[in-house]
């Protein structure tokens, strides 16, 4: 698979089948990922792959975090929708009057209920960065990120970045081993995709490259 076709056919996985990921497979999509570039090859973050009993149990406590009401509460700060630029506003709105459209009335229960369950991911992986970090490293950190998705999806697994997976950083702290200075920034699911999940019908659309890009001769 080029990385053309991987960048088009990746899409955020909202529901997994139970199918296991064999362990060698992730172990050669993170090495894949080792690749990217970073500021002065500071390779600032660290992986941390939950799987099997460890990620079950990650599971039941945000299960239960959420049917308690608890508000998350992630390690990054998460800003309203309505401190956002227009356009990103604009683009957001355009997604959520499609769900409804896509997954039918019942929309938000299907949605709750699939990341209360953590999307039924097969693995986790968190990308982690060391406290007084340099923004520069979010960057760096996004980029190794988008490098697991599209060598996960050119060895046919699926994937989804999501809030959810950090939005209780003490479920991930109460059952991995994390050092005292670690900031917990993203979590990355992934799994075999659910043809059958109505979740996953969730589609969107990207800006047309005129109205984002100028170019300057």
């Amino acid at each position: 698979m080029d990385v053309y076709q991987a960048l088009n056919e990746r899409h955020a996985t909202r529901w997994f089948t139970d199918q296991q990921i064999p362990k060698a497979t992730l172990e050669k999509i993170i090495s894949a990922a080792e690749e990217v570039p970073s500021w002065v090859n500071s390779q600032p973050y660290r992986v941390h792959v939950v799987t099997g009993e460890t990620l079950q149990s990650i599971r039941q406590e945000h299960q239960h975090l959420g049917d308690v009401g608890e508000q998350g509460h992630a390690d990054l700060p998460v800003m309203a929708r309505s401190a956002w630029s227009a356009q990103a506003q604009a683009n957001m709105q355009a997604w959520s009057d499609g769900i409804a459209q896509s997954v039918g009335p019942d929309w938000q229960k299907i949605m709750g209920d699939a990341a209360g369950k953590l999307y039924n991911a097969q693995a986790i992986v968190y990308l982690t960065l060391p406290e007084g970090y340099s923004e520069w490293s979010l960057y760096d950190l996004g980029a190794f990120g988008l490098a697991l998705m599209l060598a996960a999806k050119d060895a046919g697994i699926d994937s989804m970045p999501a809030y959810q997976f950090v939005s209780f950083p003490e479920e991930v702290r109460h059952n991995i081993q994390l050092e005292n200075d670690e900031k917990l920034i993203m979590g990355i699911g992934f799994g075999y995709r659910d043809a059958q999940a109505a979740v996953n019908r969730i589609t969107s659309t990207r800006l047309p490259i005129d109205q984002m890009t100028t170019f300057h001769d």
